[in-house]
This record gives structure tokens, C-alpha cells and sequence, in this order.
């Protein structure tokens, strides 16, 4: 690209159109991952003597409805600073060691003919 590249009055007219016609970006998230992002604030409620089901009533007052089900699921011991357990490195397994079939005599190839040759 030129160094001192430069754009046409027409060009920032068409981008300005693109931007502004641009439809609100939808970012929400779902009831679960809402009450995942929340996991802290609700420890620290429960810390303060609240249960689930208030925090739900509260938030429900308020118009959001994340349902205490939830709200326990992200309070379980165990659930905050997770970290999955690494799965201990295993050497390679070796494929069993297959033993060879015994090979025919050259010239032979282990088939036994239903007639003699002499009689071909």
C-alpha cells in the first residue's frame, strides 16, 4: 500500500452510509453464562449472609432472571478457581509385537492345488 495512500470524498461518504446503517451488535449472554460472570459478586453475598434464592428475588426485582439454580451452581465448592487436571504424560505404547507368519519356499505359495499339475 502507497505510503501516503488517500481516500476519495465518495469513498468516506459510502464508508460513513456502511457504518451508520451498521445494526446494534448483539452481545448478550445466556442466563448461565451471566450467572459464570456474576460467581464472585454472588460469593460475596452469600459471604454477607445472603442465600441463592434471595439474590435470585433480588435480581428479579431488578428485571434480570438468573433462577437460584444457577446462582448454587456457581457456589458449590469446587466450581471457583477451577483448573482441569492434567492428564499425566504416558510413554507411547508400543503396538504388540507381531510375530511373523512363516513364509512359503520360493517359488511356493502356501496354496495347495485341488488337482496335480499333471493332470492339467
Amino acid at each position: 500500500m502507497a505510503k501516503n495512500a488517500k481516500i476519495r470524498p465518495e469513498q468516506i461518504e459510502r464508508a460513513q452510509k456502511l457504518l451508520q446503517g451498521l445494526p446494534e451488535k448483539d452481545d448478550r449472554k445466556t442466563r448461565e453464562e451471566a450467572a459464570g460472570l456474576l460467581e464472585k459478586d454472588f460469593r460475596k453475598a452469600l459471604g454477607k449472609g445472603y442465600t441463592p434464592k434471595e439474590l435470585t428475588a433480588i435480581l428479579k426485582n431488578a428485571g434480570i432472571i438468573i433462577p437460584a439454580y444457577l446462582v448454587e451452581k456457581f457456589l458449590k465448592p469446587g466450581i471457583d478457581n477451577y483448573t482441569p487436571k492434567p492428564v499425566p504424560k504416558q510413554a507411547p505404547k508400543s503396538a504388540p509385537e507381531k510375530k511373523a507368519a512363516p513364509r512359503p519356499a520360493s517359488g511356493q505359495f502356501g496354496i495347495t492345488p485341488d488337482t496335480p499339475l499333471e493332470d492339467l
